[in-house]
């Protein structure tokens, strides 16, 4: 990880910002903005879409570029006709909203990511980005990445390396010092906000995502169990899969499947203690 200087916001160009669609990494791209007086040529705001984050975050992305007058470019992963990686460029109206992006991936590596092979984050997300600006003039020799990993976080930005030689991760809110507090602070002060229909951000990113913990799933099963179809359906064709081994039919081998989740769910009994520690996992896109 690249140490910032006195400065940490006005990072070297040219460079992204990764932007996740949540409080942090927004509050992290203004702060940005702020520096270098607006949106220079050499900066780029990337968010990448999966197509299995709430609706909210969507808003949320588009109401940062429309009050902020910048160009955020959303980005998805697809496997183009040769069965090889690839990229597209969406906005609000045409970004995937059934996970289709994700889709992708899983049926390019005919199996389930999982907490230890993550290449849903891999692809979907660092990957994605990369492709896109290895494309872009100005970038090709490389870039300031900006990740959204703060001061109460040392854990994470002190273990955080870039995925290629073309990145010279940063971590400016680390480096200046800045909290959850104060993330929370500067949001309470603004005229917008992310209105995840949660507590904090339960909701954030990939709605179901297997690295949340298990009272985390259970807990948006009963206030939005529209939001795990696609994971219910998915878990049930990779079980399909000729030759797949069993780890590959599931998520997660250390609990339920998600649709014997949902039925306990609608059973109005508890699988999961709430009360016990939270065991979310980190991950890039939580930021």
């Amino acid at each position: 990880m690249k140490k910032m200087n006195a400065a940490p916001y006005d990072i070297d160009l040219p460079a992204v910002v990764s932007f996740s669609g949540g409080r942090t990494s927004g509050y992290m791209l203004r702060k940005i903005l702020d520096a270098k007086g607006g949106q220079p040529e050499g900066l780029k705001i990337c968010f990448q879409n999966t197509g299995l984050e709430h609706e909210s975050t969507l808003l949320f992305v588009k109401e940062c570029e429309e009050r902020w007058d910048i160009k955020i470019n959303w980005l998805e992963y697809y496997m183009n006709e040769d069965g090889d990686h690839d990229w597209k460029e969406v906005d609000f109206e045409t970004a995937s909203r059934n996970g289709e992006p994700f889709t992708d991936i899983i049926n390019k590596y005919q199996k389930l990511p999982n907490p230890i092979a993550r290449f849903c984050t891999g692809q979907l997300k660092v990957r994605t980005q990369k492709r896109y600006l290895v494309s872009i003039e100005g970038f090709q020799d490389g870039w300031s990445a900006a990740i959204g990993l703060r001061a109460d976080e040392p854990h994470r930005a002190n273990r955080i390396v870039a995925d290629s030689k073309y990145e010279d991760i940063c971590c400016p809110l680390y480096d200046a010092g800045a909290t959850e507090a104060d993330v929370l602070d500067f949001w309470a002060k603004q005229d917008f906000d992310l209105k995840l229909p949660t507590v904090g951000n339960m909701a954030g990113n990939c709605v179901g995502c297997f690295l949340k913990a298990g009272a985390r799933i259970e807990s948006l099963m009963r206030t939005m169990p529209e939001h795990f179809d696609w994971w219910i359906d998915i878990e049930a064709a990779s079980a399909d899969l000729e030759g797949i081994r069993p780890s590959g039919q599931v998520f997660r081998k250390d609990r339920p499947s998600y649709a014997n989740i949902m039925k306990q769910t609608k059973a109005q009994g508890m699988l999961f203690d709430l009360n016990a520690p939270d065991d979310t996992i980190d991950c890039f896109c939580t930021d």
